[in-house]
């Protein structure tokens, strides 16, 4: 089986600035091209200033000038040192699934064909939960090559136990194809009442040994899910992020274990991440990673001084090894 490629074109994974590919870092079936939703930015975007000219988030604005110099610094070094392979380019691969509009496709392009899961869920309800045993994984090999109802796998976790992609085919309003990751499991359900399933599966009572690494994307409520085209994008506010303290990540990890969250800008979120959920979950700091989203030739995507918005963002990762340095 072909494996994936790490992502890292400039420097090590414990230099303080690396250069990543996330596309081609992406785990994918090596047997199916990735067809890019957005061709590579040549220029930095212009966007719209505030009408007041002044910045939405004082804090986010304190904190970048905290950031600038460094970040001014690293993009100047990166340019120079990467300078012999500027500008970036897509693999060979991608760049013949990528089409010639340049352009960036609009929503609706990157994901038609694609069900309402959200929908679809809500009219399952939360009640379909009951009908599954909590306390054990469901094999998909027996099912993978038939079609089965969303119904039949929503609630509980399945498992691939292959050591190759599979594919698994579900029936929604019609029948689609999902590739499943080898020695993977998923669980699909609304967040809130398929934690004991998950609890069962994974937390502290199960004979798991936990995970030692949790990576976790909330669907924050912020200003950059409001701008969003995609026809479900509204449907992130109906997730309560307060629902995280339920989660008690601690609960399934191992001993030393890392959970990595990605972090809002929004300076509301962050101290609720840092000053109540962590403390919750009695996990310390490791690192704070700072990703700047670059241009092909390794520009900033927009304006560094945007008074709005800005081109970098946050991921915290922290451990529930006290004094995990020492």
């Amino acid at each position: 089986m072909q494996q994936p490629s790490n992502g890292i074109l400039h420097g090590q994974p414990t230099d303080e600035v690396v250069l990543v590919d996330i596309v081609s870092s992406l785990s994918s079936p090596y047997f199916l091209q990735r067809k890019p939703s957005k061709a590579p930015l040549t220029v930095p975007l212009v966007i719209p200033e505030p009408q007041s000219g002044e910045p939405f988030d004082p804090a986010l604005a304190e904190r970048h000038t905290q950031k600038r110099e460094w970040l001014k610094t690293n993009l100047t070094r990166l340019q120079n040192e990467y300078s012999q392979h500027l500008p970036l380019r897509l693999s060979e691969q991608l760049q013949n699934t990528l089409i010639n509009d340049p352009d960036v496709q609009s929503a609706d392009d990157v994901y038609s064909g694609e069900p309402d899961l959200l929908a679809f869920q809500e009219n399952l309800g939360a009640a379909w939960i009951s009908y599954h045993d909590t306390d054990t994984q469901v094999d998909l090999v027996p099912v993978s090559l038939q079609a089965i109802s969303l119904v039949d796998i929503y609630g509980s976790i399945h498992h691939n136990p292959l050591s190759d992609w599979m594919t698994l085919k579900i029936t929604i309003d019609k029948e689609y194809e999902y590739m499943i990751p080898p020695k993977s499991s998923f669980l699909l359900g609304p967040f809130t009442s398929t934690l004991p399933v998950f609890r069962s599966a994974f937390g502290k009572s199960s004979n798991t040994p936990g995970f030692d690494f949790v990576v976790l994307d909330p669907p924050w409520n912020n200003r950059s899910a409001k701008r969003a085209k995609h026809k479900d994008s509204y449907k992130t506010s109906t997730f309560n992020v307060y629902d995280l303290f339920k989660l008690n990540v601690t609960d399934s990890l191992c001993d030393g274990g890392i959970v990595g969250i990605w972090m809002t800008n929004s300076t509301k979120w962050r101290t609720f991440l840092l000053e109540k959920l962590f403390p919750a979950w009695k996990v310390e700091m490791v690192a704070e990673w700072t990703w700047v989203k670059i241009t092909v030739h390794g520009e900033p995507i927009f304006d560094l001084e945007h008074p709005a918005r800005k081109p970098w963002g946050n991921e915290v990762l922290r451990s529930n090894w006290r004094g995990f340095w020492t």
